[in-house]
């Protein structure tokens, strides 16, 4: 178990993660589309810490994708309704 100052997005030991599912694939997992350039923790950090290195937690995302999603599980399983 690493130390509570070192869990997260920070050190080698992240960067390296990063890394490695960057390298794997560029598919965002949100949205579907190539070009990733962030990796997103799919169950967030905010609600599961001890998952922080967990590559089975760990997809590529977007940013922007990424960002939108915040502390959300992921994808929304409802369509979005519009009734205008």
């Amino acid at each position: 178990m690493m130390p509570a100052r070192t869990a997260g997005r920070k050190g080698r030991p992240w960067r390296r993660l990063r890394a490695e599912v960057l390298s794997a694939s560029d598919i965002c997992w949100l949205c579907g589309l190539p070009g990733a350039d962030t990796v997103d923790h799919i169950l967030p950090l905010s609600r599961h810490p001890e998952l922080a290195h967990d590559r089975a937690n760990l997809a590529p995302a977007h940013l922007r994708c990424n960002s939108s999603k915040g502390a959300s599980s992921g994808r929304s399983t409802t369509a979005a309704s519009r009734r205008w």
